[in-house]
């Protein structure tokens, strides 16, 4: 993966990695296994660089080596999911395996950094907190003197307490104060903004928050066992399929990302983001795919547009 990408560039890496001695001459490049872990040591030390901070990684591997891989990226990453495709292969070898038909292939799922919601929620909040509790200490009163008002006002019962979770800075849950709260404490907190002044503020912060982001869509509903439908032949040794590709690509990123794909092989990932409209970059060590993959993407290039 030696490439000149900016640091944190890429909203999404799509990467199909070989597999070590499963499939394809460039699944036997390796004298040994742990060779090829230094290799997957490496190349998770890449995606690390450029992914974004709201990005998301997909990393494509055999089931009886997966979790080596794993071991390597969750040192570098947040593990999401780890997905497993069903192939739904015909087999009429079942009694001469002695073991159950293989017949799944692995995706680990990764983001970027931590998203606990309760982070996001506190900068969220933070502006009406720090406005609202600086108020309350200027009039001397505590968060139960709030409830009290609030209470008497019957906006809450008498043993529930609101005041901290919508004037606390420090609180990481809570909610932002209603506009019938706030006009019940106005007068005794001696108020000078109003309550849209507040609610726009939040509401800017939380579009930018939106926007920024890791973005995710299961528009499908699907589960971490997803069919893998059938690859296509494209000529080469371990094609993917354009349906999980499509998912992938749809569910975790929007129009405009950049996408990154390593290992572009056949250029399954690469014909789908330029189908659906994403920037994107693949790598291969293989002129004659490098080749074969521009082929296919200039076919949605080439085609006419109804509108």
């Amino acid at each position: 993966m030696n490439n000149q990408l900016p640091d944190k560039s890429v909203q999404l890496i799509i990467a199909d990695p070989p597999y070590y001695k499963v499939k394809g001459d460039f699944d036997f490049v390796w004298k040994t296994f742990d060779d090829y872990l230094q290799d997957v040591e490496r190349w998770a030390i890449e995606c690390k660089r450029v992914l974004a901070d709201n990005g998301t990684l997909y990393w494509y591997g055999d089931a009886k080596n997966i979790a080596y891989a794993q071991i390597i990226f969750d040192k570098h990453f947040n593990l999401l999911n780890s997905l497993v495709f069903n192939k739904k292969l015909y087999c009429d070898i079942y009694g001469n395996l002695r073991c159950f038909a293989p017949q799944t292939e692995r995706c680990l799922v990764y983001s970027n950094g931590n998203e606990l919601f309760e982070i996001n929620n506190k900068i969220l909040f933070k502006p009406s907190r720090i406005y609202l509790n600086k108020k309350m200490i200027a009039k001397k009163m505590k968060y139960s003197d709030i409830d009290k008002i609030l209470h008497n006002a019957g906006l809450q019962t008498k043993t529930s307490s609101h005041a901290k979770l919508f004037m606390n800075p420090e609180q990481k849950q809570g909610h932002l104060i209603t506009e019938k709260q706030y006009n019940a404490i106005k007068y005794y907190l001696e108020l000078d903004k109003e309550y849209y002044e507040i609610k726009s503020e939040y509401d800017d912060l939380r579009l930018k928050f939106e926007n920024e982001k890791r973005f995710f869509d299961n528009t499908l509903k699907l589960n971490e066992i997803i069919d893998f439908g059938k690859a296509e032949n494209h000529e080469h040794d371990t094609v993917k399929p354009q349906k999980i590709t499509e998912i992938i690509t749809m569910s975790s990123s929007r129009e405009n990302d950049f996408v990154l794909i390593p290992f572009a092989g056949s250029g399954t990932e690469c014909f789908i983001a330029k189908k659906l409209n994403r920037r994107f970059i693949g790598f291969d060590t293989e002129l004659k795919h490098v080749e074969y993959a521009n082929k296919r993407c200039e076919t949605i290039q080439n085609q006419p547009k109804l509108f």
